[in-house]
């Protein structure tokens, strides 16, 4: 039996007709006398009884009511979950990053797929690079965002990010009241100045910040920012990362002579297999694309 024996045999029974039930479906009466004969062979007996005034049931019938009603909402519900995960509607998107890079613009980017798909179940997965390549190639996630520059076997990058790193510091920081902060200013005023592992580049300039009187604290970006935030110390961060201080007040750029330009670099990678990706997936490449536009 089939979708539409189930939606004829259901329709007949509501309108008490097989005229009305044909009208109600868009069909003709010929295909809808068609469709129960069908379903009355596959179960091998007659589900009404003919040539009586009014549309009776028969016991087969009666009987198989509830179990056709039962059919005909899983079939419908099946039918309609297919086109929501095909739409991407539904379904399951999967991806890893590491944990230094899930600020505001992956945040942002997580709650724009949300509202575009708020049937869709996201996992998002944690790990070093090493792990998110792992996940990858087992299939486990579908898309892996890592720092960059970063190449390994089988794995294709989607997207490079590139993001200014910038010297911060709290309002109320010493610093923070100098028209000029010079690189002297930085290893005598710090008080201390926090490093962070975000690029090669970036590690080669902090060593040229480090104090000579003091020791040196090297800490995860999260951990920097919760102790600018208290006041302590200053360290160069990622915008995105600075951001919410930023916006209410509480940290501040500092002016700092000489700044090369540096940046934390960071790539969307999948697996090469994975050449047709989800419409989830896409979307939310599109929508990382336009957060990080706005950086």
């Amino acid at each position: 039996m089939d979708l539409h024996q189930l939606q004829a045999f259901d329709q007949v029974i509501q309108q008490k007709s097989f005229s009305k039930a044909a009208r109600r479906l868009g069909i003709s009466q010929p295909t809808i006398s068609l469709r129960i004969q069908a379903l009355e062979q596959e179960l091998g007996d007659t589900l009404f009884v003919r040539g009586g005034k009014q549309l009776q049931l028969t016991q087969l019938g009666r009987n198989f009511i509830p179990y056709a009603l039962q059919a005909l909402t899983a079939m419908t519900s099946g039918l309609q979950v297919a086109q929501d995960t095909i739409q991407g509607r539904k379904g399951q998107f999967m991806l890893a990053t590491l944990p230094a890079l899930t600020t505001s613009f992956f945040a942002a980017t997580l709650a724009r797929l949300r509202h575009a798909h708020p049937a869709l179940d996201i996992a998002v997965h944690t790990g070093h690079t090493q792990q998110i390549v792992e996940m990858l190639h087992d299939g486990l996630v579908e898309l892996g965002l890592v720092v960059g520059p970063f190449f390994s076997p089988a794995m294709v990058p989607i997207l490079q990010l590139k993001e200014p790193l910038m010297v911060i510091a709290h309002a109320s920081h010493p610093l923070a009241k100098k028209e000029r902060v010079t690189l002297d200013d930085l290893q005598t005023a710090s008080n201390p100045f926090f490093q962070i592992d975000w690029s090669l580049e970036a590690r080669y300039w902090q060593r040229n910040v480090q104090s000579t009187r003091l020791a040196n604290i090297e800490v995860p970006p999260h951990t920097a920012y919760e102790l600018l935030m208290s006041g302590i110390g200053t360290a160069l961060l990622t915008h995105s990362f600075a951001h919410h201080g930023i916006q209410a007040g509480n940290l501040v750029e500092l002016p700092v002579d000489d700044l090369p330009a540096l940046q934390r670099e960071c790539v969307l990678i999948r697996h090469e297999r994975e050449a047709s990706l989800s419409l989830a997936a896409n979307d939310f490449i599109r929508i990382l694309r336009e957060e990080t536009l706005l950086l």
